[in-house]
């Protein structure tokens, strides 16, 4: 430590003592040293560039002796001990004491002139300093130029003889500054004036790498204005001379990696002949005056043997170097030519053709916060109590640009007053916007005076159309909301530019000349962008406020709320109708009023029905029918099914609650009897057109919330959190929520998208959209397009990327208000290539992120499918795969599914883009589909037979035809549809596959699975060589036909796991060989039957991403064991990609889980254990630590028909286990014994707990084993049960559901146990 000190104080001393040296860069941990921290009794003054301390030479060197010359430098200046340690003094001690060559006279006046303006420069009142024109006027230019030619010899010589050995000892982060001689050096010195930072010097050591080690020839530099190019180019120059810290030991002094180091400044126009007049200036050539084409023969004929490394800063345009004369670049043998560029702009590096381009990077957050802080030169600054937040706000707006820090870093030193920061903050903010966007060549002066011009203009463009609205307000007209818009626009650029041109004498110093520019644009186009219609006539209000009497939350909707119950309580008014716009409300108060008549005997029945878009008298009756579970055959007709409901509702007193009515529905031919006496039916629709096609009598509107409760409602959604992070953030939501009309679902939509928003230009941004967004319109004519979707339609362009807003899109082209099975949704997103990751458990992870994102967004909602784990696992072979647990999926909001439609068509500028006809029933006409114009057709859920043929051209992409009754008749009708890509025919009713599918050539997706009829694959299908995608799962498929399956190359995932799983199947062994050749495979589904088929899995399918695998009918005779272990199935792959495992019908005695590499399944999820008629134990491998580590991810575990199996105790510690099924299982008396361990850690995460027909089973486990998170328990048909396995310690607190049977079997110990099962819901289903 105490030699790196003595080194940089001999360096120092040197520098200050000797008359020939230059400035250095040092270190700033080194003057803080010897300046005692900056201390104020080092401080001499204050000069132009900052404060000057005194330096105190140390007593271990003494200065280099100069022996006195009588010169006329003497007489010029006086002696400088007078004058104490004024820095300009001494500057002229140095001078006095020079042992340089006589200078004349001249010189000496000319020294003396530029001492004295130095002196003045250096003043630390900015009026006192001169300006340039009176530096270039007391310097007279002119003269100097000419004495300055006349001595070039003079010059020349003087500079090679006080070239100097550089000093021995430097630190690696200090830059050399010495000159050296042009005719020995590569390089001219260039004064850099300030300290790299830590990261510049990082940049600055990469960038010499490249020009060193690099074979090409042009490296691009590049980065925003101020960001520090120019001062990273000239360390670059320098770091070439000999002697710097920076050059590697083989760089020494000696060998120069270039002859030549020529730095350029690119003028405006970036000619050739500039940058050659640069270079023949370097080069000491002389310039003739020659065309451009001899000097680049000139230039190029003095280069072609040398090495050289051309510096050009500050390129703006594309130049030719080979016209400039520069030789080919790159290392030629032992020459290296490198050009080295900065710009502003990177498709400028593209144009030049660079080899290698490299953006600048800004300051770190914290090296901006230092400079900064020291340019201001106050050390505290950021704990300042009133600006050391607003000082850390003008760093972040000012990009951490070292040009932009230091200038105004500077001009703010001293200043304490919080307004002041707060105005530089603002301004900062929106000059800062613009100087990003524009870069004008345009000179300072010129576009200044243009700005003036037209904001003169824009101020009186602004007063005409004022005194326009002024006047139109007198005639019952108001401004329209396109000029409101535009005279807000207006108004905030005049500020901003009243401010640039306040900047020409504003210390603040900004890059006007860019600026300005942008700014100028902003101007003009407010002038050529102003609306042609200034005023309209006024609307009468739409909406009637409703009074609010109460202190409730919503007081308007409790008031419509008591008003719908009198009607219907009291009243003898039979149909009552509430309309409004969409998404106001009503679904939400038809619910409140069908919970209302929980436990009530007012009515008989109460019936609620969503009619949707699409409602028929059909659907009414279907949807009575299931709710009074009324019965009738598939073939009855509506007459007869109106004669059912009828009889089961003439002597009942009923409430009919219809939901989202479009159109008049015939209730008496639904079967409502008429008159309804003291029955009532109650609609809701957005039409007050429909209350009088239903007959209504008495209507009720249901308007927009009042201000004071939409804006309660926002708050609810957005959260206090986010309002009150910012005292300016309140006052943004309240004119966000002016903008949204008190629509409910609007404000709840867009405040949750608000959640947790703290920046206030989202919020800026937010508002803006809205107001271009939106225009007011007439509720009764349903203006849903303006007055909703393009305000719900916020949150859809607030998706993070296209990728999201198209998986949203797809949601749309399932039917209304039904739940969508999660696995269908996911499987439609990969079969669109929406999600397309490496693997495709990765491609599940995504999709479920992405859902996520859209629940978030409020844009999906989380729902029941009505589809059960049990059904899906115990009939594998009826379905495709699906995600678990499949009983719950997702749901669109009906007014959120019209806007996803609306969207899909190109808000309605193309209509026939996308057809959503999806569960419309018998309401679908097909001959209305425009089959030409559409890219995108969904007719799922439709009972659909037939669709006649269609011959004409299409440009149809994708086809939903799934959940319908069409047989194989369906492809002759769409064989002419070439373009299609993506084809779902699940669910329907064909038998085999014909030959017009094969025209189909361009398919990538084909659904077939469901079709439980479909017994064949023609060897045709190989010739749909696009598949990527192909689901034959629930089919009845016995054959497949060789080399099918091994030409479909582009093959990623396939099911092939058919039904009946019974079903024999004899080309297992094949279709392995064949999927073996595919490389392109993501998932397999398959099932293999036998011994033979198992054994071909475990030999030949190693290589084969098995997804889900279903083994059935193993005879296992020689060792009447199974070894459940990765190695054991499919190799080690199994382990990455199996998903689900079933075991059906095999004849093993004992299965044993793992084996001695313990390698785990890591996604197996469901794990099936089906008529396993022998097995009487699964044990685990001696010497595996435990299930957990097997079986990390087991979620769903399905036992059945297993009657010698004795317990499932290895399941206990499942760390994911969700569901557990144990039925027929006849000899197990527990299902799991006392594991003598902590008791916390078993079943951690069971939810469902399902016991069928155990007739053994006494004890479910011992005490100690507990269940934490149970919610579901269901124990049918297990008699010799007694006791339950709880303690008023170990009570399953989350259970919600109960079901046992018989209840009174159960015998107590304490009765407080009794108690608390006692008051859940009881009840008994009976077998599923």
């Amino acid at each position: 430590m105490d030699d790196y000190k003595c080194s940089n104080d001999d360096m120092l001393e040197r520098i200050l003592q000797d008359p020939d040296s230059m400035p250095r860069v040092m270190q700033l941990e080194y003057l803080k040293r010897i300046t005692d921290n900056f201390s104020d009794e080092r401080l001499l003054g204050e000069g132009g560039f900052g404060k000057v301390y005194e330096y105190k030479p140390q007593p271990h060197l003494s200065p280099p002796s100069h022996p006195e010359h009588t010169h006329p430098m003497r007489d010029l200046f006086p002696s400088p001990n007078a004058h104490g340690h004024d820095p300009l003094f001494k500057i002229l001690n140095k001078w006095r004491n020079r042992s340089a060559e006589a200078l004349s006279s001249v010189d000496c006046q000319h020294i003396r002139s530029c001492l004295e303006i130095g002196k003045c420069c250096i003043k630390s009142t900015r009026n006192e300093r001169p300006t340039t024109r009176e530096i270039i006027t007391k310097l007279s230019l002119e003269s100097i130029d000419c004495s300055l030619d006349s001595e070039e010899g003079l010059l020349r010589k003087k500079t090679k003889r006080i070239c100097d050995t550089p000093p021995e000892n430097q630190e690696e982060e200090i830059i050399i500054t010495q000159p050296c001689d042009i005719a020995q050096a590569p390089s001219v010195h260039i004064d850099v004036h300030v300290v790299l930072l830590h990261s510049q010097v990082l940049f600055l050591k990469q960038v010499r790498q490249h020009i060193i080690e690099d074979t090409e020839g042009l490296i691009g530099i590049c980065g925003p204005v101020g960001v520090g190019k120019t001062l990273l180019l000239k360390a670059i120059n320098n770091s070439f001379e000999t002697g710097n810290s920076l050059i590697p030991s083989s760089l020494k002094r000696g060998h120069p990696p270039f002859d030549f180091i020529i730095y350029v400044t690119a003028l405006e126009d970036c000619s050739v002949q500039s940058i050659q007049s640069e270079i023949i200036t370097r080069l000491q050539m002389q310039d003739h005056g020659d065309s451009i084409t001899t000097q680049a023969t000139r230039i190029s004929k003095y280069l072609q043997d040398k090495s050289f490394l051309v510096l050009l800063d500050g390129l703006h345009c594309n130049l030719n170097l080979a016209a400039v004369g520069l030789p080919p670049l790159g290392n030629q043998g032992q020459l290296k030519r490198k050009v080295v560029i900065t710009t502003r702009s990177r498709s400028l590096c593209d144009q030049m053709l660079v080899n290698r381009a490299i953006n600048v990077p800004g300051l770190k957050m914290n090296e901006a916060l230092q400079l900064f802080q020291e340019c201001i030169g106050n050390n505290g600054l950021y704990s300042e109590p009133c600006i050391g937040t607003l000082a850390k706000d003008l760093v972040e707006q000012l990009r951490a640009l070292p040009s932009d820090l230091i200038r105004i870093g500077s001009a703010m030193r001293g200043k304490q007053e919080p307004g002041q920061w707060q105005n530089i903050v603002a301004v900062a903010k929106e000059l800062m916007h613009i100087k990003d966007q524009e870069a004008s060549s345009l000179t300072e002066g010129i576009v200044i005076t243009k700005l003036k011009q037209c904001l003169q203009n824009l101020r009186g463009r602004r007063n005409d159309v004022n005194h326009e609205i002024e006047f139109g307000k007198r005639e019952g007209k108001v401004a329209t909301n396109q000029i409101n818009n535009w005279l807000a626009s207006v108004d905030a650029n005049i500020s901003v530019g009243m401010v640039i041109c306040e900047s020409e004498q504003n210390e603040l110093n900004w890059d006007l000349s860019v600026i300005a520019a942008g700014m100028l644009r902003r101007l003009q186009e407010c002038l050529s962008g102003q609306p042609s219609v200034v005023t309209v006539e006024a609307l009468p209000p739409s909406v009637q406020e409703i009074p609010c009497s109460s202190t409730e939350q919503q007081p308007s909707r409790d008031k419509i709320f008591g008003e719908a119950m009198e009607y219907i309580k009291h009243s003898s008014v039979g149909v009552i109708g509430i309309w409004g716009l969409g998404g106001v409300g009503k679904t939400h108060l038809l619910t409140k009023i069908n919970n209302a008549f929980l436990g009530d005997s007012l009515f008989d029945y109460v019936v609620f029905i969503t009619a949707s878009k699409e409602g028929s008298v059909e659907k009414i009756q279907d949807e009575i029918g299931k709710k009074l579970k009324l019965k009738w055959d598939e073939d009855d007709d509506v007459k007869s099914r109106a004669n059912n409901i009828f009889k089961s509702l003439k002597t009942r007193k009923f409430l009919i609650l219809l939901d989202d009515v479009w159109n008049r529905i015939d209730l008496e031919a639904v079967g409502i009897p008429y008159p309804l006496g003291r029955s009532k039916v109650f609609l809701t629709t957005r039409s007050k057109t429909v209350c009088g096609q239903m007959d209504v009598t008495k209507e009720i509107n249901i308007a927009r919330l009042p201000d004071d409760e939409a804006w309660q409602l926002f708050q609810d959604k957005v959260g206090q959190g986010t309002l009150s992070s910012s005292p300016r953030i309140e006052a943004l939501a309240k004119e966000l929520v002016e903008e949204m009309k008190g629509l409910p679902l609007a404000l709840i939509t867009v405040g949750r998208a608000m959640y947790g928003k703290s920046n206030l230009k989202q919020w800026e941004s937010a508002i803006h959209y809205m107001k271009q967004s939106c225009c007011d319109g007439d509720d009764q004519d349903l203006h849903m397009e303006n007055d909703v979707f393009r305000r719900l339609k916020f949150s859809y362009d607030s998706l993070r990327n296209e990728t999201l807003r198209q998986c949203f899109l797809t949601c749309s082209l399932w039917p209304e208000d039904q739940g969508i099975l999660t696995g269908d949704l996911i499987r439609c997103w990969i079969g669109l290539g929406l999600v397309d990751e490496f693997d495709i458990h990765g491609s599940y992870r995504k999709a479920h992120s992405l859902i996520g994102e859209l629940t978030a967004a409020c844009l999906l909602d989380i729902c029941h499918t009505g589809f059960h784990n049990g059904g899906y696992i115990n009939r594998r072979g009826h379905f495709t795969h699906q995600e678990m647990p499949n009983e719950v999926g997702v749901k669109m909001h009906d007014v959120i599914r019209d806007m996803a439609i609306w969207i899909s068509c190109g808000c309605s500028n193309n209509k026939d883009k996308s057809v959503v006809r999806a569960g419309v029933g018998a309401n679908l006409s097909i001959h209305a589909i425009p089959w030409s114009r559409a890219e995108c057709i969904s007719l799922m859920f439709n009972e659909i037979k037939e669709l006649h043929p269609f011959t004409g051209s299409t440009n149809l992409k994708r086809l939903y035809l799934q959940q319908n009754s069409l047989d194989e008749r369906i492809f002759g009708a769409i064989q002419s549809f070439t373009e299609l890509t993506y084809l779902d025919l699940s669910d329907n009713r064909i038998k085999e596959i014909p030959e017009e599918l094969f025209a189909l050539v361009n398919l990538e997706h084909l659904d077939l699975s469901c079709n439980e009829e479909l017994t064949t694959v023609p060897k045709r299908l190989r010739e749909l060589t696009k598949l990527k995608f192909l689901y034959l799962a629930g089919t009845s498929i016995e054959r497949i036909p060789k080399e099918v399956i091994s030409c479909l190359t582009e093959l990623q995932v396939i099911e092939l796991i058919t039904s009946p799983l019974y079903t024999k199947n004899n080309y297992t062994y094949k279709i392995i060989q064949e999927l073996c050749t595919l490389t392109n495979l993501k998932a397999v589904d398959i099932a293999i039957e036998g011994d033979d088929g198992y054994e071909s899995l475990r030999k030949v399918a190693a290589g084969i991403p098995i997804r889900d695998l279903v083994i059935a009918r193993l005879r296992l005779e020689e060792t009447n064991k199974l070894y459940l272990a990765v190695d054991t199935l499919t190799g080690d792959i199994a382990g990455r990609t199996l998903n689900e495992l079933h075991v059906i019908e095999c004849a093993m005695e004992q299965i044993i889980v793992g084996d001695k590499l313990g390698k785990p399944f890591h996604t197996l999820i469901v794990l099936v254990l089906l008529a396993l008629n022998e097995l009487t134990n699964i044990i685990m491998w001696e010497g595996t630590s435990s299930s957990q580590a097997l079986f990390p991810r087991l979620t769903h575990l399905k036992v059945c028909f297993c009657p010698k199996l004795q317990h499932l105790s290895w399941a206990s510690y499942l760390p994911c286990l969700e569901f557990l099924s144990v039925d027929f299982c006849g000899a197990m008396k527990q299902i799991c014994m006392g594991t003598g361990q902590e008791s916390s850690k078993t079943f951690p995460c069971l939810k469902y707990l399902i016991l069928y027909n155990n007739e053994e089973l006494a004890s479910l486990c011992g005490s100690d084993v507990t269940f934490p998170c149970l919610e579901e328990l269901e124990i049918v048909g297990c008699r010799k049960l007694k006791r339950l396995p709880f303690t008023m310690q170990s009570l399953p607190h989350k259970l919600t559901r109960l079901n046992i049977y018989p209840w009174d079997n159960l015998e107590w110990e304490d009765e407080g146990v009794k108690s608390f099962l006692e008051r859940l819901c009881v009840v008994y289903l009976g077998f599923r």
